[in-house]
């Protein structure tokens, strides 16, 4: 025979390759993985007990026959098993063996393993048909000079074999197919259609041995092309991510099975990668995921980001999730020693039973991260039936808003007048931001504007009301309407813009609206979080003109140094504050000094929340300037405003 083997020592060092390439690479630890790697041993060794057996072929004299009989039974074994593997794959990687019910496992148990039972029966009994007795029905035969020979009928078992297991594969991939993205199916049905057709070739061309050749080259471009599993794994813990969550999720609730989510959440987050940076804080997230993968390291562990952690237990009891709970918390009660510093972590576990309280991963999502953003949910073990889960609902719905507002109309800017004490009538009003909802109704601005602000669509809207505002000057004879000033709100997110002064400028501008008929406020938060660039927008904007109030006085730390230091012309009590001291002795002693003392700093006083005619001429006696609140109006449409002012001044 002129059988050859450099194709097969091709194929031993294209396996090695890509078994190198299988340990360089961040793994799932899923079992599909972990089939693929089997697959990968057995080619080796299917391709090594090949290139042996060809040895001894060409050289019978080098082995006894029992050697001989066992190193190609040893082949056969691999080569049968190859078949079984490759189809265990493909139904593991449509999740079937993780997520079928029992009496499917049992079911499918049967049709696995009695055939490649069978088949290496047939192989191992191949030595009983020796050629001495003239008997060849075994799978293969050892002639008189211990040359291997095919057998008779036995001998093509092994591709009926091949036959059975990927008629068997491809009608798992078939059925499961939503399990897997279009592309990665095809590509797994042909990148096994290339393995057996490597078999068949072989089969019609004894002497090409080309079959381990064909299976290294697909498998190494499976392995490069098709399998990446760093999609699915976060770069900076090591462990599966958002995607590997989902997927793993959907696949479990197809088999109707109930497991258990716990989130970990990792509090003051903000706080760490102020503090440390984010290389660091990505240093302690990397010594997180080690500790919980010591800790347990026989349940799925996943990043979804932003210091949040789940722990996916597919088969536990109470005891067992009591048990995990506990664990945890004892684990961030130590001090965690990241290079060379110590960091205290405080850290909150939500506990989700599924699918009773969450039917798909985006929903186990959720609930972690309202434990993680809600204060409500601040206790250190919090489960998802406790958790609101319609002001989850709610503030989807408002993010929807906000993300279509300005495009479909939902957006109006109202105003609410000002009234000057010293004048005697309404002189100007504060621009207010109104938002409503599907139905046309409105949406609180206390509920909006947070979550605008932690979405960033905050930025848009500042610049929405600014807008409108300078519009509706234009539109009008502000002078003869009697409007002195408008106020405009400056959010914390705009504060931190450095391109704010510019772009008010450019907007009053386009709409030629004098600098003096502009107010803006902004609040002790927002100089807070951004005081150097803020600080250079006020200057810049107040050398154009525009003048600036600090509003909500009283209702923070109302750090005097802001007052004193920065250009305000104006100081807006918080109505808290104006409420209080209406009823209570010593708050109205307060409240009439701090008025005392910001009159004779220079600025005006605006009181908010006026809302009866005595508090509107107790505030005029303790010195106000201006005064703002329902007693005078509530907050109105444009066309509205400018009506009442116009029929104020007439009076």
């Amino acid at each position: 025979m002129g059988l050859t083997i450099h194709y097969d020592i091709a194929a031993l060092c294209v396996i090695a390759i890509i078994i190198l390439l299988f340990f360089r690479r961040k793994n799932i630890p899923a079992l599909q993985n972990r089939i693929f790697f089997s697959l990968l041993i057995d080619s080796f060794f299917m391709v090594f007990f090949e290139v042996i057996s060809v040895v001894y072929i060409k050289y019978p004299d080098t082995a006894s026959r029992d050697v001989i009989w066992v190193v190609n039974c040893l082949y056969f074994t691999a080569t049968y098993l190859f078949v079984f593997i490759a189809c265990c794959y493909c139904i593991a990687v449509v999740g079937f063996f993780e997520n079928a019910r029992r009496y499917q496992k049992i079911r499918l148990r049967f049709f696995l393993y009695i055939p490649i039972v069978i088949g290496l029966v047939f192989a191992w009994i191949s030595p009983l048909y020796d050629c001495t007795n003239g008997n060849f029905l075994g799978v293969f035969y050892l002639d008189n000079q211990n040359v291997y020979q095919r057998g008779s009928f036995l001998f093509y078992h092994s591709y009926i074999l091949s036959v059975y297991y990927a008629i068997l594969a491809v009608f798992f991939l078939s059925k499961y197919k939503k399990s897997l993205k279009t592309k990665n199916l095809n590509r797994i049905i042909i990148y096994f259609a290339l393995c057996f057709s490597g078999a068949f070739v072989q089969l019609l061309m004894p002497d090409v041995l080309i079959q381990g050749f064909v299976i290294s080259m697909a498998t190494l471009v499976f392995e490069i092309a098709i399998r990446h599993p760093e999609d699915v794994i976060d770069i900076n813990t090591g462990l599966l991510n958002n995607l590997a969550f989902i997927n793993m999720n959907s696949r479990i609730v197809k088999a109707q099975n109930q497991y258990t989510c716990v989130g970990v959440v990792l509090d003051d987050v903000f706080f760490l990668t102020n503090t440390f940076g984010i290389a660091q804080f990505n240093k302690i997230l990397a010594l997180v995921s080690e500790k919980l993968l010591k800790e347990f390291p026989s349940y799925y562990l996943y990043y979804i980001g932003q210091g949040r952690f789940v722990l996916l237990i597919k088969k536990g009891t109470k005891l067992d999730v009591e048990k995990i709970i506990s664990k945890l918390q004892n684990l961030f009660k130590q001090t965690w020693n990241c290079d060379s510093m110590s960091v205290k972590l405080y850290s909150r576990i939500c506990v989700v039973e599924c699918p009773k309280d969450a039917s798909r991963a985006e929903d186990v999502i959720d609930l972690i991260n309202i434990t993680a953003e809600d204060e409500r949910y601040s206790a250190s073990v919090v489960y998802a039936n406790e958790i609101d889960i319609e002001y989850k609902r709610r503030t989807i719905s408002i993010e929807h808003a906000l993300r279509s507002g300005l495009f479909e109309n939902r957006f109006e800017v109202y105003y609410q007048p000002i009234y000057s004490t010293k004048e005697r009538r309404l002189v100007g009003a504060e621009a207010l931001i109104r938002l409503r909802d599907d139905d046309g109704n409105f949406i609180s601005p206390e509920i909006f504007i947070p979550i605008a602000e932690r979405t960033g669509v905050i930025l848009r809207i500042g610049e929405f009301v600014f807008e409108s505002v300078c519009k509706t000057l234009s539109e009008i004879d502000y002078e003869e309407c009697g409007i002195e000033k408008i106020d405009v709100n400056l959010s914390v997110a705009q504060c931190m813009q450095e391109i704010l002064a510019d772009q008010i400028l450019s907007i009053s501008k386009m709409y030629k609206i004098p600098s003096s008929v502009i107010n803006m406020e902004i609040t002790e938060t927002a100089m807070a979080h951004t005081p150097e660039v803020l600080l250079k927008n006020i200057e810049k904007l107040v050398d154009a003109g525009i003048e600036f109030s600090l509003d909500d006085y009283g209702s923070g730390y109302s750090n005097m140094n802001y007052m004193l230091t920065l250009p305000f012309s104006m100081i807006k009590i918080d109505k808290g504050i104006v409420w209080s001291a209406f009823s209570d002795q010593r708050a109205n002693l307060a409240l009439k000094s701090t008025i005392s003392m910001i009159s004779q700093l220079g600025m005006s006083v605006l009181a908010e929340g006026v809302e009866t005619k005595e508090q509107a001429e107790w505030l005029i006696d303790l010195g106000c300037d201006y005064l703002q609140g329902f007693y005078y109006a509530k907050p109105m449409p444009k066309a509205e405003f400018v009506r009442l002012i116009q029929e104020n001044k007439k009076y």
